[in-house]
């Protein structure tokens, strides 16, 4: 099965945002937490989020885990909770509890009996939604974040 090269990136994941956050000139000042688009994340907010979502992750992990028939509830950032809650976070703070955070939820998923990756979960955006799924999910989405932050860093601003 592909999840140990699925989990051998996940763990890898802490020091890749870490070196791209620290690689980030912090002179303007606020690079790091301009919204560059009305409505879209700073680069702040996106490094916060992928940190953030950590526990409530571990927590699906184990529901697959401890479950006959697991059920989510999607999860709205900014629906359910303040919009500025992300950029109120101390971004070093939230880093540096990152690679405990995950290795938790790599701890778990590697315990997952063979059971649980056979399970049929519930969740009402996805059409199917299985551990492995959920699993790769977590990949991807650390790294849509981690390219959004870095295209908010890199890209020039355009000329109107």
């Amino acid at each position: 099965m592909i999840v140990d090269e699925l989990l051998s990136c996940l763990e890898k994941t802490p020091v890749i945002l870490r070196e791209m956050i620290d690689s980030i000139p912090r002179e303007p000042s606020w690079r790091l937490t301009e919204r560059r688009i009305e409505g879209k994340w700073s680069i702040h907010e996106h490094a916060c989020h992928i940190v953030k979502v950590q526990p409530m992750l571990t927590e699906r992990a184990r529901k697959f885990i401890e479950e006959e028939a697991p059920k989510f509830v999607p999860y709205f950032p900014g629906k359910s909770t303040p919009p500025d809650e992300l950029l109120k976070m101390d971004l070093a703070e939230t880093l540096e509890k990152f690679s405990a955070l995950r290795k938790e939820f790599i701890d778990v998923i590697r315990s997952a009996p063979a059971k649980a990756w056979k399970k049929k979960a519930e969740h009402p955006e996805y059409l199917e939604y299985t551990l492995l799924i959920m699993v790769r999910h977590v990949l991807l989405h650390d790294h849509v974040h981690m390219y959004r932050m870095e295209e908010l860093w890199l890209t020039r601003e355009m000329k109107k």
